[in-house]
């Protein structure tokens, strides 16, 4: 675990997604300088314009609290949900990360060793096993129940037959966890899940420090984007993953320099 920073942080809002919630919870225990907090439902990437909305609206509510400083992002690009973000008065901290997958695995290096290594991996983890998002038995099941009902028993097989080659390109279903209690009970769930669909399993050790960091800083550059007033959130096509550029006007945004 990382050694607490000699400075203090300066006062933080937090937005989350609950997909790491429990993890968040045990890693800022006595975090004072975390004096708001905000999560979001586990899945929003799925649909990035609406996320980015969502996340947009939650940094301006934080800067309107008088009392935050900086705002952290606890987030992954997610699907380029995070571009064109930009804060009007606080800086805003995110991880330089594709997804939450990082923040389990400690690095953005070890996540794309990991990926180039074994391509086909789907990633489980405690938040989204408990959400039953994950494929396997009880994702099918919600499914049939839910398609039959709307659309009748033939359909809903043909959908869930579309469902299933949505995963065929996956091989392996990949699991990480920081190693919290229940965690062993969420690894044996996608040990079940691997062998239902035929898939290898693999289990990798969780690291917290790029999580604890994020929440607690210090934030280098190597790891993280600070984004200042007058700057937003733009996907860079390298190792960095993510930039800050000027703002534009429709961004919600502040050029340099003016009052927000």
């Amino acid at each position: 675990m990382p050694m607490p920073t000699a400075n203090p942080p300066p006062d933080t809002a937090l937005i989350a997604c609950r997909v790491l919630e429990a993890e968040i919870e045990a890693l800022s225990r006595g975090a004072a300088h975390i004096v708001r907090r905000e999560f979001f439902e586990i899945g929003l990437h799925d649909q990035p314009t609406n996320l980015r909305s969502l996340l947009a609206d939650a940094v301006g509510r934080a800067e309107d609290d008088p009392t935050v400083r900086q705002v952290v992002l606890v987030y992954g690009l997610c699907g380029l949900a995070l571009v064109g973000i930009s804060p009007r008065r606080c800086p805003l901290v995110v991880a330089r990360a594709h997804d939450c997958i990082t923040l389990f695995l400690g690095s953005k290096e070890r996540y794309g060793a990991t990926m180039r290594d074994e391509p086909g991996t789907y990633w489980y983890s405690p938040g989204w096993n408990k959400a039953r998002r994950v494929p396997g038995p009880e994702r099918e099941a919600a499914l049939r129940k839910e398609y039959t009902a709307k659309f009748g028993a033939e359909d809903a097989e043909a959908l869930l037959e579309m469902e299933r080659a949505a995963f065929a390109q996956h091989t392996t279903a990949g699991y990480a966890d920081l190693g919290l209690p229940g965690d062993e009970e969420s690894r044996r769930y996608a040990e079940q899940c691997a062998r239902s669909l035929g898939w290898r399993f693999r289990g990798h050790p969780g690291d917290p420090s790029l999580l604890h960091d994020l929440l607690h800083g210090p934030w280098d550059n190597e790891r993280f984007l600070t984004v200042r007033p007058g700057e937003r959130i733009a996907h860079s096509a390298d190792a960095d993953i993510v930039k800050a550029v000027p703002a534009k006007p429709e961004d919600g945004g502040h050029p340099a320099g003016s009052a927000p």
